[in-house]
């Protein structure tokens, strides 16, 4: 009888500050059990989360970081060891890990991300990612407080990459802009930013789905939302 298929496995990395080799747990993709998700694309999962594994950890030097990671720059070097390397707690991350380890190493990620002067929209998806973690435990100040985050890396990708998401479509960008803004409760600026994909010829069909959705319902909040205090009182 053939024995049973992990759902980890390890994957071989080049640490992109100090160049030495080492694993770290990927989850297979015929392993993912997606169950449902919000639309702000935060999946939820049984059994393993391939989110957690998204950041690796050099256990050598404890720097982190994803694919969409560049080259550690030359003159960025010194101060990742004098900001980062010399000041950090090591742990080692290269075996399974729980939701605590998820946002520890995304949180590593993005303290190596913005020390290296990553690209805007690998910081915001990190921390989109770490706004869905405290989601999942229902910790709503810090979620809002990276949202926000995520958010605004979002417009400064918009403004100043010629447009894509980690390799993905400029007008992912956008509706991620608009939803974030419409679960911070800034509705005005939710549907001014979603406004710009509703006249996109050729929107992808899952964007276009969620589009739909959400535009109504921010929409709605609008009309439902209290006029501002000067109208109210005719002035």
């Amino acid at each position: 009888m053939a024995a049973a298929i992990e759902p980890l496995y390890d994957k071989r990395y080049q640490c992109l500050f100090c160049g030495r080799e080492f694993t770290n747990k990927k989850l297979r993709l015929s392993k993912v059990r997606r169950v449902k998700r919000d639309s702000d694309l935060c999946a939820y999962f049984e059994g393993e989360n391939p989110y957690f594994y998204e950041v690796a950890v050099c256990p050598h030097c404890g720097y982190a970081f994803t694919s969409s990671f560049g080259p550690v720059k030359k003159e960025r070097r010194e101060l990742i060891i004098k900001e980062y390397i010399q000041k950090i707690t090591r742990k080692d991350y290269t075996g399974p890990r729980n939701l605590n380890d998820a946002l520890n190493v995304h949180k590593l990620g993005l303290l190596c991300g913005n020390l290296n002067q990553e690209k805007s929209s690998v910081l915001a998806g990190l921390c989109l990612h770490i706004a869905w973690f405290y989601r999942y435990i229902q910790e709503e100040e810090q979620e809002k407080k990276y949202l926000r985050y995520a958010c605004d890396l979002y417009q400064e990708a918009y403004q100043k990459e010629s447009g894509t998401a980690g390799g993905g479509s400029p007008n992912l960008i956008i509706y991620l802009i608009g939803e974030l803004e419409g679960r911070l409760g800034n509705y005005q600026t939710a549907t001014q930013w979603l406004a710009r994909l509703l006249q996109v010829r050729h929107l992808e069909p899952y964007l276009r789905d969620l589009l739909r959705d959400r535009w109504e319902v921010y929409r709605e909040h609008l009309k439902e939302a209290p006029p501002p205090a000067g109208l109210a009182e005719g002035q």
